[in-house]
């Protein structure tokens, strides 16, 4: 199986990042609307969490966070 390289990985991991960001975003805005969605808050930052220790796996050992 390939592996990530460094590059690949920072890549992925920011665009995670900045989904995260921006649906904790709209989930707070939703719930000061008074609207009820599917999502609490804190949901995406928990799935982004275990997505960046996955993606940690799938990289080449020398470019893994310790």
């Amino acid at each position: 199986m390939k592996k990530l390289n460094g590059f690949e990985k920072h890549y992925i991991q920011e665009a995670l990042n900045m989904l995260t960001t921006h649906n904790e975003k709209y989930v707070l805005e939703a719930e000061q609307d008074n609207k009820r969605l599917m999502y609490a808050p804190g949901y995406f930052t928990m799935i982004n969490n275990e997505l960046q220790e996955k993606i940690n796996d799938l990289t080449l050992k020398k470019y893994q966070d310790k």
